[in-house]
């Protein structure tokens, strides 16, 4: 296994700046995808694609014992709305689009493992490859689902960027790690005219200030203090003119929190200001929340099996076991198996952290071999 490995690192550097030339926003990643199948059909790796031509799906390989319990390895590789700043050679071609949050380096980790397995011959376990679509949008996870992604598989791992980690660490942590999400939009709808006269309007800008001020206090008002949930309002859009009142308001905005329960008595009280806010200024007031995206929770037993190999791999002092959950979302959630979520350190010795999300997100690349390395060795030292 070592040596497929070894042969395979300086391929690692270009599958992932082929990826981060050419991101793709959710929902689009067909060359993405096209390109991940090229390197695959030329590794005779049997696979199928994701509908629409977006995401593939690898055919389970068999373990050496037929009872051997079947994983999953999984990769996003859409990218975010971003222009990036970087002036990096392989800084991204496509105009305001970037992989600012490493789903390139995902997805050039799992290509890797990939091709490294394959070429190794059969594991003690049955494996197979998930490179997904549609993360950011919360709904490449489901989709995948709906493709039999999982079907018949015991377990499902995957990696996310750590930039705050050195390059060389790994945190793995048992139990919760991401928080549930619910993005909502919410239309104020009043009625425009003359800014000197706004006695003759209903403002939505005045209705729609008032509603965030409402959600802001109300919420942590209404939670226990022992159950953390925020609100915030992202985007407020409306209005052209200095003396004009429009007509309509657009808020913006997402629940996070690490309780199904308090999640749904957020957006309850949220849909209760709205009403009662709009019986107030007689405005309407029109709340569209999306689906919850369920909070992610490492297995204790499949945390346990990736510590072992962690610390086998990097060194007991090297591996993490403390990371505090996040209140940021992520889809992995939504496969419907024991899972495991390890945070890859990819900051550069000497070097600022350049955060997730941002122009200037940029790794290490030593991370990328750890990466295939740290996935393989959970695999071969799977328990049986």
């Amino acid at each position: 296994m070592a040596a497929s490995i070894d042969r395979l690192a300086n391929k690692l550097p270009v599958f992932r700046r082929q990826l981060h030339q050419h991101p793709e926003l959710s929902g689009k990643e067909y060359a993405t995808t096209a390109y991940l199948a090229t390197q695959l059909t030329a590794a005779k790796i049997p696979f199928r694609l994701g509908k629409g031509k977006r995401g593939i799906i690898t055919k389970i390989v068999p373990g050496s014992n037929a009872k051997a319990p079947v994983i999953a390895l999984r990769a996003d590789i859409d990218a975010l709305p971003i222009t990036e700043t970087n002036t990096v050679a392989y800084r991204s071609k496509n105009s305001g689009v970037m992989h600012a949050c490493g789903h390139d380096v995902h997805s050039a980790i799992l290509l890797g493992t990939t091709l490294a397995l394959h070429r190794a011959g059969p594991l003690p376990v049955a494996w197979r490859s998930i490179f997904q679509p549609a993360e950011e949008t919360g709904c490449g996870a489901s989709e995948m689902v709906e493709q039999g992604a999982v079907k018949g598989v015991d377990a499902i791992l995957a990696f996310h960027v750590d930039p705050n980690l050195p390059v060389g660490q790994v945190s793995i942590t048992p139990g919760p790690q991401s928080a549930f999400c619910q993005d909502f939009v919410i239309e104020v709808r009043g009625k425009g005219g003359h800014g000197a006269r706004p006695h003759n309007t209903i403002d939505p800008i005045a209705v729609a200030a008032q509603l965030v001020t409402l959600i802001y206090a109300a919420v942590p008002r209404q939670t226990d203090a022992r159950d953390p949930v925020v609100v915030t309002i992202g985007a407020i859009q409306g209005g052209q003119a200095p003396n004009i009142i429009p007509d309509i308001v657009v808020l913006k905005g997402t629940i996070r929190s690490f309780d199904e329960t308090v999640s749904n008595n957020a957006r309850e009280t949220i849909e209760r200001l709205c009403a009662g806010t709009a019986r107030s200024f007689r405005a309407k007031i029109t709340p569209v929340i999306d689906r919850l995206l369920h909070g992610g929770s490492n297995d204790s037993i499949v945390t346990e099996n990736c510590l072992k190999a962690a610390r086998n791999l990097f060194g007991e002092t090297s591996v993490k076991t403390s990371r505090r959950p996040s209140m940021g979302a992520e889809d992995f959630a939504d496969y419907p198996i024991p899972q495991c979520m390890m945070y890859l350190g990819v900051k550069s010795p000497g070097k600022k952290v350049t955060p997730l999300h941002t122009s200037s997100f940029d790794i290490d690349e030593k991370a990328l071999l750890l990466g295939v390395r740290l996935f393989t060795r959970i695999l071969l030292e799977w328990p049986m």
